[in-house]
């Protein structure tokens, strides 16, 4: 009796120990699910702090606030955005979770009940669904082909239409009737590239089948390519886990929302550009994720030259990201391929095409005013602030760049183009490195005036203040014949007037709003991946998806304003994006 008495109360012990250590890992769950959310929430206080800092810096030009009026305001807008990104993320939790869910199936095994990814013909990674997912989103693009047929441009390809047409004719650098004047073949302050291909279209083909005509094959070409590589995109994130869901949700925001269309269909060198980012994304997130081979690096350096030789901060982006990639082991196995994929954009970038072709062909370079158009800025709005507390060295040093008495009057926040068109071209190699110095230790003396600059130009990034704008006619000038069709003007204006609907919708607006595409939601991807524990152990992996990403945000901090199309190789990828820090169906 005692021993069985004994036994039992072993047996009650063991089972409170067994039951104890069961409640290890629950408490620790909870713990962490704890500590996460804290830290989300502390993330969502200093995103909502930041926010209405750059608002309020953008919108007062000060740094302090002053009245009770701007106090309350201050306060509530606290309120809200602190509300509105707790309930973003919660809501982005929610979605993700129900995506996993619903693209899984529980099925019958020997092991007992084994969830696998439910099978889909859309958006899925073979060659049938690749023409499918891609014909699909030529024939939602089609209607804005037909609407605004040949097509639509902005008033820097028609002056690089002008460009050629004028050949060694005098023409203003920047196409501006108050700035001195050079006379050449072409001007590079666009890429030269560029400025062939749509002359090409224009003037060549123009001159055998009509201008229009020549317009219009451009747009059918970039529209079709665009479908195509965003197709492959879509499908990409299919092998590599990503739910169907996000994949649904990226066809859609490519083919319904009023603004993606409009750049597919764009002669611009932004549009023409990311066309090839797609593909070169694609490319380095493959080598990342699958390893190195020979055809991917093959692909990797003519990619990168093609993203160097259609946009200036091209060759910026694949320096950072083609570098990095050098910590990937499978890439240290293929050196070659690796350093071609930088080194070769980057000689053709900064010698072969400024040393040899450029005074080969009567190529005017396009100015030092371009790689330092947001220092300008910053100094003049240094130089409104503190001009007594400048020494007449630095002022001076300032004068030897820029015609700085006509920067102060034409001095505008939001657009430093018309401070950088100041510039004096006739400055030296060693006037504009004194100048630079100068500027960084303005930079360090008045941070407050150089940050104001900064939150003027790039602060519609990153702020609810700038919607997405939308190029809708082809820009006409003396010097092209091409125009949109005056009997297809309704349709056009239907376009016009729903975008500026949607616009004026309390909340709805929001979904037209550059910030939400190009910061916030890569943000909270970025912090998925960091606060997620489902990355654990391959959140570097991930962090080095995301580089490409990061570095095309800070160059939204130089630019000369916030406008979207110096954010489209972010729009152009977001799915992926947001697929990448996704919770993964299936393992690749």
């Amino acid at each position: 009796m005692i021993e069985s008495n004994e036994t039992a109360a072993l047996s009650v012990n063991e089972i409170k120990t067994s039951d104890a250590r069961n409640d290890i890992p629950a408490r620790t769950a909870g713990k962490s699910t704890g500590i996460m959310t804290a830290i989300s929430l502390a993330i969502a206080l200093l995103l909502t702090f930041f926010t209405v800092f750059v608002l309020h810096v953008r919108n007062t030009g000060t740094f302090g606030i002053e009245t009770r009026e701007e106090r309350i305001l201050t306060f509530m807008q606290l309120v809200v955005w602190f509300l509105t990104f707790v309930a973003a993320w919660k809501i982005l939790n929610l979605v993700d979770k129900k995506a996993a869910e619903s693209d899984t199936a529980v099925s019958e095994s020997d092991e007992g009940p084994v969830r696998k990814a439910r099978p889909h013909f859309l958006f899925c990674w073979n060659i049938p669904s690749i023409i499918v997912t891609a014909l699909l989103l030529l024939a939602l693009f089609y209607p804005y082909m037909y609407a605004y047929y040949p097509g639509v441009c902005s008033l820097d390809t028609t002056n690089q239409i002008k460009d050629y047409v004028t050949e060694d004719m005098p023409i203003e650098i920047n196409w501006r009737p108050d700035e001195p004047q050079v006379s050449c073949f072409l001007n590079d302050h666009h890429p030269v590239t560029d400025t062939l291909i749509f002359v090409y279209f224009v003037e060549t083909l123009g001159s055998q089948i009509g201008a229009q005509e020549g317009v219009y094959v451009y747009t059918c070409i970039q529209a079709f390519l665009t479908a195509l590589f965003m197709s492959l995109l879509l499908c990409r994130m299919e092998k590599w886990g990503v739910p169907f869901l996000y994949r649904l949700l990226g066809f859609l925001f490519f083919g319904l929302s009023p603004f993606i269309p409009l750049y597919v269909i764009g002669m611009l060198k932004d549009s023409l550009h990311c066309m090839f980012y797609i593909p070169y994304f694609l490319v380095y997130l493959s080598i990342i994720r699958e390893g190195a081979t020979h055809p991917k690096m093959i692909l990797l350096v003519l990619l990168s030259l093609i993203l160097a030789l259609t946009k200036k901060t091209g060759v910026y982006l694949i320096l950072i990201c083609n570098i990095a990639l050098l910590v990937i082991p499978s890439v240290r196995k293929k050196l070659i391929g690796w350093a071609a994929s930088w080194a070769v954009p980057a000689l053709v970038l900064f010698v072969i095409l400024p040393k040899f072709v450029f005074p080969a062909y009567n190529i005017f370079p396009g100015g030092k005013q371009e790689k330092i158009g947001f220092t300008l800025q910053m100094s003049v709005q240094t130089y409104i602030d503190h001009k007594d507390q400048m020494s007449d060295e630095e002022i001076q040093s300032i004068r030897e760049v820029l015609d700085l008495d006509q920067a102060v009057k034409d001095f505008y926040p939001p657009n430093y183009d018309d401070v950088k068109h100041l510039f004096n071209f006739d400055a030296t190699d060693e006037q504009v490195s004194a100048y630079l110095k100068t500027w960084l230790r303005l930079f360090i003396r008045f941070p407050r005036s150089g940050i104001k600059a900064l939150f003027g130009t790039a602060g519609g990034f990153f702020t609810p203040t700038e919607r997405i704008r939308i190029y809708t006619k082809f820009q006409k000038n003396s010097y092209t014949t091409v125009e949109n069709l005056e009997e297809r003007e309704y349709l056009r204006t239907i376009v016009s007037d729903y975008y500026e609907w949607l616009n004026n919708q309390h909340g709805i607006g929001m979904l037209l709003q550059c910030v939400l595409y190009l910061w916030w939601l890569p943000l909270f991807a970025l912090l998925r991946i960091l606060l997620k524990p489902e990355f654990r152990g391959r959140r570097f992996e991930h962090l080095m998806y995301m580089l490409p990403t990061a570095v095309s945000i800070l160059v939204l901090w130089i630019s000369p304003y916030s406008m979207a199309r110096y954010g489209l190789p972010i729009l152009y990828t977001l799915p992926m994006i947001m697929g990448i820090a996704s919770t993964k169906t299936e393992k690749p």
